[in-house]
């Protein structure tokens, strides 16, 4: 854990830019954006309950959530907020507790990384996870993790099915502006029983 907890900083991820080059710096660029607007907007998202990111960085992404479902129905949570947007908590992701739960839609686990900061994924999952509605969609990592942790069995435990983006129908959504890494290591998974 003392390792892991040097990741826990607003310097490592909004001001140490050559770190994250490779998500472009959660920019435009960022294949999240078209995970989102490919994938996440094709999907029957209930209507009851909140449409949640768990690490919104700069809030690319976002806010077109934001922009999709409206404002007023998206929250996310980071340990810095520095474009100061309306519906993003700033806190400390692993005091997420009973207190903060809420019933969520469709919720991203974007949070940290499974090579920096695994524990801290694992547990915001866990925080989350049992509160989304039935029919309700979860994105997050699949068994390919860099921490090998069992997320397919945790999900299913909980309650969902997953597919993983490899198996999503091609006709539906379109996969053609991810790559090979974020197609096999990504999973969608929706919950088929009541939340508690």
């Amino acid at each position: 854990m003392e390792m892991e907890d040097s990741y826990y900083s607003k310097d490592y991820w909004f001001e140490n830019p050559e770190e994250h080059n490779d998500v472009d710096n959660y920019g435009p660029d960022y294949y999240v954006n078209h995970i989102y607007k490919d994938i996440i907007f094709k999907l029957q998202i209930p209507d009851e309950g909140f449409i949640v990111v768990l690490g919104t960085n700069k809030c690319v992404s976002f806010q077109l959530l934001c922009d999709f479902f409206g404002e007023e129905r998206c929250i996310g949570y980071d340990i810095h907020n520095p474009t100061n947007h309306p519906r993003v908590i700033v806190k400390d992701c692993n005091m997420l507790g009973e207190a903060d739960k809420i019933p969520i839609a469709f919720c991203h686990n974007d949070i940290g990384s499974f090579p920096t900061t695994p524990l801290l994924k694992q547990g915001v999952q866990a925080w989350a996870a049992p509160t989304v509605v039935k029919d309700g969609y979860f994105l997050g990592r699949n068994n390919l993790n860099r921490a090998k942790w069992k997320s397919e069995r945790f999900m299913k435990q909980e309650g969902f099915v997953n597919t993983k983006f490899a198996h999503l129908d091609r006709k539906k959504f379109d996969l053609s502006n991810l790559d090979k890494q974020c197609i096999e290591g990504h999973m969608i998974s929706r919950r088929i029983k009541n939340y508690v």
